[in-house]
């Protein structure tokens, strides 16, 4: 053996196994220490935060408009694993919420179902900073902190040592002891804002099929787009199934919102299916039933209008939204030659309330883009895509609001009406255009605000385990009575109101909370049972279609607003 080949030997590794388990064991307790302490992977099972996230859903693709939206499924695959042969409702959003543009087996739409969104959470960002209000928020379940249930995600609306109320939608905080009339409204930042507007109507999606083929798939006639012109208007209107809305005449006209198809209220496409299947328990007419709508859904005064229009005379064209909403009457004037007004006026005598105006430079090529939004109370325009406007408004007390919003009740009727759907006054939109050539709407869009409706406890959101059940209004929806938050407690509510089982239905707390934090009340969270923030959607629901039926959405990874 020579001496090169004997130190070529001497210097080869040999296999180490207690080294290799050794390096395994570190890299296995820095992985976990990192799981439990930094960043953490949770699934979404339910739909309680949907459209924002998403549980265990369905892509509904229209062939009618080409929309595709997502469907919680739990009704379809309910129906499916007992055989119900009845077949589900299946609505395009942008033509009808009303009437279905065709039917499906629940069998196929269960087959259909992808996986919830699998978002990351970070866990030591509240051990540097306090949570805010809207975040939204990994938590154990003060109702069931040990269980199946125990890991909870909602968006956080209400902080310690506050005094906290829903009402018609809204989130109204004020101080410990403050009364209830005392109470004013929290406002979301525009970046929440913009991340939980939700469609109402979109003009792009029109149909892509001959109007007969429609007609006949719905087995009724399509009353066309929600904006009416008025009927010594109509000549001079083109409008769907055209994407884009053309008026050729000259002078004033005006487009009125009709609600047959599309009602300005809080209807969810995410829940069609399960309101379809309610619907269809309740009514022969199923969701074509106005009385079933009036009393399952509540109408949302929150709205964005949204659109751009192309006048080649644009120095001489204005364009003003007007919405009655809250016993006031709201209007966003836009000049094209570059000047914005808004106003809040007295709805019956016309007195002025608040005004606030602003300028703005033009574009030369005849395009204006803009956007006017009434939501949380405040009133904003937004030109070309910049803010242009933002103008808050009060009402004198919370007994005010109250009135306004139900019109023609007294605060002592809806109190006495805990056992009703509490409605509010529906708003009405129109929008009128003052022109001195033909003109063109393109992107015609109408959004609605979340809505935090009001509720009544059931033994079916409540565990027996905790105590007797709670009855009557669910926590912070009675305008009696208030919630009284203690310093370290917090609201969590789901951005899917109408099927989120939430701070507001949550009955009496475990008896492991109670014994660890001893004050904990029904409906709150304790500080120390928050898990971290959501931070991403890392890992979108699966395709769950061949030839890749496990491969993540990735189209649909996003940062959680």
């Amino acid at each position: 053996m020579t001496a090169t080949q004997k130190n070529t030997r001497e210097d080869k590794p040999e296999t180490d196994i207690v080294g290799t388990l050794m390096s395994l064991t570190v890299a296995f307790t820095m992985a976990m220490a990192f799981r439990g302490f930094v960043l953490e992977g949770f699934v979404i099972p339910t739909g309680s935060m949907g459209p924002t996230l998403m549980g265990a859903h369905a892509r509904i693709f229209s062939p009618v408009t080409g929309f595709e939206y997502p469907a919680d499924v739990q009704t379809a695959v309910g129906m499916a694993s007992t055989g119900d042969p009845r077949p589900l409702p299946v609505f395009d959003p942008m033509i009808s919420t009303r009437t279905p543009i065709m039917t499906a087996s629940a069998i196929s739409i269960a087959s259909e179902a992808r996986n919830g969104d699998r978002v990351l959470v970070l866990k030591p960002l509240f051990a540097f900073t306090d949570p805010q209000r809207w975040d939204v928020v990994v938590f154990k379940n003060p109702t069931d902190p040990a269980g199946d249930t125990q890991n909870y995600i909602k968006r956080m609306v209400g902080l310690p040592g506050e005094t906290f109320l829903l009402f018609d939608g809204d989130v109204f905080t004020g101080a410990p002891d403050a009364r209830t009339q005392d109470l004013k409204i929290a406002r979301k930042p525009e970046f929440v804002q913009r991340a939980v507007w939700q469609p109402v109507y979109d003009s792009d999606f029109e149909p892509i099929i001959p109007v007969t083929a429609l007609e006949t798939a719905m087995k009724s006639a399509w009353s066309g787009p929600p904006w009416k012109p008025a009927a010594a208007d109509t000549a001079n209107w083109k409008m769907a199934p055209s994407r884009s809305w053309t008026f050729s005449g000259m002078g004033s006209t005006t487009l009125d919102w009709t609600s047959d198809a599309f009602a300005l209220d809080d209807w969810s496409s995410y829940n069609s299916m399960r309101m379809a299947y309610d619907a269809m328990r309740r009514s022969p007419r199923g969701m074509a039933d106005r009385d079933w709508r009036l009393e399952t859904c509540f109408p949302v005064s929150d709205l964005r209008l949204r659109a751009t229009i192309e006048c080649p005379q644009l120095a001489a064209f204005t364009s003003t939204l007007t919405l009655t909403a809250r016993s006031a009457t709201m209007k966003f004037s836009i000049k094209g030659s570059g000047e914005v007004t808004v106003t809040r006026s007295v709805m019956e005598s016309g007195e002025l309330l608040d005004t606030a105006n602003a300028s703005f430079a033009p574009r030369t090529d005849g395009l204006l883009s803009f956007e006017c939004w009434h939501v949380d109370q405040q009133l904003w325009v937004f030109i070309n895509g910049s803010r242009l406007l933002q103008m808050p408004y009060e009402f004198k007390s919370l007994d005010d609001r109250v009135t306004a919003s139900m019109f023609g009740r007294t605060v002592e009727q809806y109190v006495r009406r805990h056992a009703d759907a509490h409605a509010p006054t529906p708003p009405r939109l129109a929008w009128t255009f003052e022109t001195a050539a033909p003109f063109t709407l393109r992107g015609v869009k109408i959004d609605r605000d979340l809505y935090y409706r009001p509720v009544l406890h059931d033994a079916n959101n409540q565990f027996t385990i905790n105590g007797d059940y709670l009855s009557g209004p669910g926590f912070a929806t009675n305008y009696e009575e208030p919630a009284r938050l203690s310093d370290h407690e917090y609201v969590m509510l789901g951005d899917n109101s109408s099927a989120s089982r939430d701070g507001r239905l949550w009955g009496r707390p475990h008896a492991l909370t109670l014994k660890t934090f001893g004050d904990a009340q029904p409906g709150v969270v304790p500080r120390e049972m928050i898990v971290g923030k959501a931070w991403a959607v890392y890992f979108p629901a699966p395709i769950a279609a061949p030839p890749l039926p496990f491969a993540p959405d990735f189209g649909r990874i996003r940062f959680i607003r």
